[in-house]
């Protein structure tokens, strides 16, 4: 335990220091501010010490001696995080390769945050180190490791095997634990699962819980659970399960259950608007794919309307519910894709929100990402429309600002 404190210690300070250098000084002003916390500000200056915001006021003169970036009364918002997503494709080492252009591409897309989930864990580790120690510009990268409750046997894994993953994962600087959880009768999964979580909180780490139906569901939140990734497109909530989910996992997290989006993957793609695809199988290709490429049969929509109705009896249920993918597509294909669905059953406000402060709390990080107010780190995005009155201004990236540090400028 005292190696894996001091070892997180030094993690901690070795990414202070790396921020130290880059973290800049500005001030945003003549902006239309939205906070992320429900909150607009017309005319609006944000100033920014040291990467983290100081202020965020309606007062237009700023009397310090910092740089001045005029926005010309363009909107700003917290910068974007995809609380789920798959970043490195394909063969590992050839990504790499490439991984400072991969990893820009999250930026021009306006993320500044994103967590890594299914990842090669060594490779994902050695990008997180790239982008904290700027050898290449890209968002901010979390990466949970996936620790595995049933054998390929199928049997359940032992309490001290999943105890002791966890351990190597902590050591290895892991910043999350995933688990997968599928509800059989009379299996062992709430025993595991709650062996895992009580670990992972010994070591520091968060846990995230995959489900695909509700009673995945279910039994991740009475194993202990208060991180859920993929909203249950198997199996119909309604409104007194939802209530009493929401109610079972309250305590689970520090402020009550939390669930990533991730509805576009029960959703086709087409080659005509998405890189990934076209890339796959062609320009001509007029063929609705999944994710794998693969011809997706059009009776499973109902799968992916399930997704969404499930979604929005969560959210009137009272849970956080955050952005994530889970896709291989490009940053800039992968958000309109997600939006499809959002777009369905949830607000502008409500996307402003799932996008920027709810999925803050999906990955844990809260308390410095996700709004605009002070003591938060500097993440914001410029755009060239408002996305309350039309939530496609969102693709609309004019700006990205990083730490206080202008990272994206498409003026």
């Amino acid at each position: 335990m005292k190696i894996t404190i001091l070892m997180c210690l030094a993690i901690l300070w070795g990414l202070s220091a790396a921020q130290s250098v880059v973290a800049q000084n500005l001030v945003v002003r003549n902006a239309r501010v939205l906070d992320g916390n429900g909150g607009v500000i017309n005319r609006g200056t944000i100033v920014v010490r040291r990467g983290r915001i100081s202020s965020v006021s309606e007062n237009p003169v700023v009397d310090v001696d910092l740089p001045i970036f005029d926005a010309q009364g363009m909107t700003v918002m917290p910068g974007f995080i995809d609380a789920h997503r798959q970043v490195i494709q394909g063969d590992p080492d050839e990504w790499m390769e490439q991984a400072a252009e991969r990893m820009r591409e999250y930026l021009e897309a306006g993320f500044t945050t994103v967590l890594s989930a299914g990842d090669p864990i060594g490779y994902a580790l050695e990008l997180r180190d790239r982008l904290d120690f700027r050898e290449i510009t890209g968002p901010r990268l979390l990466v949970s490791a996936h620790v595995p409750l049933i054998s390929d046997s199928g049997d359940a894994v032992s309490q001290e095997e999943i105890r002791e993953t966890i351990r190597d994962l902590a050591l290895m600087g892991a910043d999350a634990v995933a688990l997968t959880v599928r509800a059989t009768p009379g299996g062992r999964e709430k025993e595991t699962l709650s062996a895992a979580r009580d670990e992972a909180d010994q070591q520091g780490l968060l846990t995230i819980t995959h489900i695909e139906t509700i009673e995945d569901a279910v039994t991740a939140v009475e194993g202990g659970s208060g991180y859920l990734t993929r909203t249950p497109h198997v199996g119909a909530f309604d409104e007194e399960m939802a209530r009493n989910i929401v109610e079972t996992g309250r305590a689970n997290a520090e402020y009550g259950l939390v669930m990533t989006s991730t509805l576009g993957i029960f959703l086709p793609a087409f080659a005509d608007r998405n890189a990934y695809v076209r890339a796959g199988v062609g320009d001509d290709d007029n063929v609705p794919r999944f994710t794998d490429l693969e011809p997706f049969p059009i009776n499973r929509l109902s799968s992916a309307s399930q997704g969404l109705v499930n979604a929005r009896i969560l959210w009137n249920a009272g849970i956080i519910y955050g952005f994530g993918t889970g896709t291989p597509f490009p940053p800039s294909d992968a958000l309109p894709h997600e939006l499809i669905p959002l777009k369905l059953v949830f607000s502008n406000n409500d996307i402003v929100t799932i996008l920027t402060k709810n999925a803050a709390f999906s990955v844990r990080r809260d308390d410095a990402l996700g709004t605009l107010e002070p003591g938060k780190f500097a993440d914001m995005v410029i755009l060239g429309g408002d996305p309350l009155a039309d939530i496609d201004n969102l693709l609309n990236v004019e700006v990205v600002i990083r730490t206080g540090q202008i990272v994206v400028d498409n003026r």
